[in-house]
């Protein structure tokens, strides 16, 4: 079971990362101009991707719980420090969108990260053996997430030079 979800939601999610990286290409000039509008592009591209990373990591040893824990912990830890420091280097504000997608793909990656480095909390929450099963759960939030900003981001009006 587990490697079927592995490989499903991996190229799903790579798939889309690829999909959203080819808009990036079309709105390339656009974006590029302004360097924040960059960076939002780019927190999207770690929203859509990094599970599918930890996916491939996951299949090459499916039953290796100590591999497991090291690539969804190591990945979502990364993804945090990532998706903040996209936030943080920005100069002006981010939409609505953006910025609570982004905050809620870092809470997302923050239990990633937990349920990987501390399986048996899922046992306290009244979900007995079920931490992949959880994980599993998050990662189709976190490609939800991404696909929400993604979507906005596209058909969002690109402010010209002047104006407010």
């Amino acid at each position: 079971m587990l490697e079927d979800f592995y490989g499903t939601f991996a190229t799903v999610s790579l798939t889309v990362t690829g999909l959203w990286m080819y808009v990036a290409s079309v709105r390339f000039r656009d974006w590029m101009a302004d360097r924040d509008h960059y960076r939002r592009a780019s927190a999207v591209s770690v929203q859509l991707a990094f599970p599918g990373l930890m996916c491939l990591f996951a299949l090459i040893d499916p039953k290796s719980k100590v591999l497991w824990q090291a690539a969804f912990g190591a990945t979502s830890i990364a993804a945090m420090f990532l998706l903040t420091g996209l936030r943080r280097r920005s100069t002006h504000g981010w939409g609505r969108a953006n910025e609570l997608g982004n905050w809620l793909a870092v809470a997302i990656f923050g239990c990633v990260a937990v349920v990987a480095v501390a399986p048996d909390i899922i046992d306290t929450l009244g979900l007995p053996a079920l931490p992949r099963r959880t994980e599993f759960f998050l990662f189709c939030l976190l490609l939800f997430d991404g696909l929400v900003v993604a979507w906005t981001m596209l058909f969002e009006e690109q402010a010209t030079p002047g104006q407010a």
